[in-house]
């Protein structure tokens, strides 16, 4: 039995004789006949009944067209699904971001979740070196990060923005409360918590270096593995930060501020991608270069 029988057995049950459904198909009545003729002969049993008022369908007959528009349903459920992956408008999406650029990557997620809400996201939140690594291993699709001073290789990039890196002080720690920006000589020996010096961003790196231009070397007190730990040890009064302005979004509420200093300078906000062959990524790429 075969799709083609099948549709020339539904257009003369519908069309209720083979000339109308030959003229409703675009082909000749020949192979219609002959395609009815053998799927009769298939099943063994006798699918039309044959009188001077046209083609009515025997109880076999009903049965077959009832199930097969039961299969043409489910033929074109399956058709309308497997466009719908492939123009990314379903299927899954796995991102992951990192904690300080979470209030970014929230916005362009629910962007992209309303425009194309039957695409399922997984997200997962980690250091930028274990993102990565994910990514090269298939894991992930793309990620939210910052530029990093030492690329990752054979990823795409797609820059979303441009985030401050600023001070991020508890009020009692402020080195220039009178002053709406802070001189970088008012650093000397104020105690900081800095990201360690080979993480991936090498913010900190930039900020000791303009230090010690200005002729000190900054009060390292701790060495923190990540942005989080780095916020933690700021709002226990354990020192100051140099992190991106944005952190304070997750933090609603927190007795912290951020702060300029005369050396500050942008972090990129880039969307990074591998080569997956996975439309629904590829779509969330686009929707990040329409920004």
């Amino acid at each position: 039995m075969k799709i083609r029988q099948l549709e020339y057995f539904c257009a003369v049950a519908e069309e209720k004789s083979i000339s109308a459904a030959a003229r409703e198909l675009h082909v000749a009545q020949p192979p219609i006949s002959r395609q009815i003729a053998q799927l009769e002969e298939e099943l063994g049993v006798q699918l039309f009944l044959r009188g001077s008022k046209g083609m009515s369908l025997t109880d076999a007959g009903q049965s077959l067209y009832q199930q097969t528009q039961q299969i043409f349903q489910d033929i074109r459920r399956v058709e309308d699904s497997v466009r719908s992956v492939g123009t990314g408008m379903s299927g899954r999406i796995k991102l992951g971001v990192i904690y300080s650029a979470m209030s970014y990557a929230l916005h362009y997620i629910n962007e992209y979740h309303s425009r194309y809400p039957q695409v399922e996201l997984f997200i997962r939140v980690g250091s930028p070196q274990e993102l990565i690594e994910s990514l090269n291993r298939g894991e992930l699709h793309a990620l939210f990060l910052r530029t990093a001073a030492r690329e990752p290789s054979g990823l795409q990039e797609r820059i979303l923005g441009e985030d401050k890196l600023e001070l991020i002080m508890r009020e009692d720690l402020d080195p220039a409360p009178e002053l709406n920006e802070v001189p970088i000589e008012r650093l000397e020996g104020v105690p900081m918590c800095l990201l360690r010096s080979d993480d991936l961003w090498s913010y900190n790196d930039f900020l000791v270096q303009e230090c010690q231009r200005s002729g000190f070397t900054p009060n390292v007190t701790c060495h923190c593995y990540d942005t989080p730990m780095a916020m933690q040890m700021v709002l226990s009064g354990f020192g100051i930060s140099f992190l991106p302005k944005s952190i304070l979004s997750t933090h609603p509420g927190a007795p912290l501020k951020a702060k300029l200093c005369a050396v500050c300078r942008s972090a990129r906000m880039p969307f990074w991608h591998g080569t997956a062959r996975c439309s629904a990524p590829r779509v969330c790429s686009a929707s990040s270069r329409r920004r």
